[in-house]
């Protein structure tokens, strides 16, 4: 078991431990180009974390969209149908092995994600799923990232303080929401380029760098 003050790790899913942020941007950029509006992709990694329903209520207010609440759940039902068959399969080798260190190590290895818990099933093994205590996605909470809501339910189904715990991001929503809720955060550049992480504690550009402060 490990003796480090740390003992649990927070770990967001898309861009952190499955590369699935290209497949996330084709199927948001397609789905809404049908709607008539063009999406930048820093637009949508910059909204990674989000609720997708609260995405899409978003969009419908800034872009004047005429779509009723049932339209959009089509919409989003058309996106993730598409996503599936875009994602990769399996986690970032890299991170798979920092997740396995962890656990080696006995520290938890919890999983915060705004993304429905189908997203990640049908990507991620059920070996390396089973690796994780808990998985906390938008059923579990109310208020999606930046809130704090997603990390502070994670805190409490896990049962330590907040300062034996931290989190790896990869987005700013992500950041806002762990650093709201009081958790050390770390960012790692797979999705953004550093610049944009400025709001986490400590920004890294490799899975291994988050031992060191395990």
């Amino acid at each position: 078991m490990s003796d480090s003050k740390i003992k649990a790790v927070f770990f967001d899913l898309d861009g952190t431990l499955i590369d699935s942020m290209p497949a996330h941007v084709k199927a948001w950029q397609t789905i809404l180009r049908d709607v008539g509006i063009e999406m930048d992709e820093l637009f949508i990694k910059m909204a990674e974390g989000e609720k997708a329903d609260d995405t899409l209520k978003r969009l419908r207010q800034d872009f004047g969209l005429k779509a009723t609440d049932e339209d959009l759940q089509q919409l989003l039902a058309r996106k993730r149908t598409l996503y599936w068959t875009l994602a990769p399969r399996g986690m970032i080798p890299e991170a798979r092995e920092l997740v396995l260190e962890l656990c080696a190590r006995g520290v938890q290895c919890d999983i915060v994600t705004g993304s429905v818990r189908s997203n990640m099933d049908g990507v991620v093994p059920e070996e390396d799923v089973a690796r994780f205590t808990h998985i906390v996605t938008p059923g579990e909470y109310t208020h999606g990232k930046p809130d704090p809501d997603p990390y502070l339910t994670a805190l409490r189904r896990s049962g330590f303080a907040a300062e034996e715990c931290m989190v790896l991001e990869n987005a700013p929503l992500g950041i806002r929401s762990a650093r709201a809720a009081g958790l050390l955060t770390l960012a790692i550049t797979t999705t953004l380029l550093a610049d944009y992480l400025t709001e986490a504690n400590v920004v890294i550009s490799s899975y291994h760098e988050l031992l060191t402060y395990v």
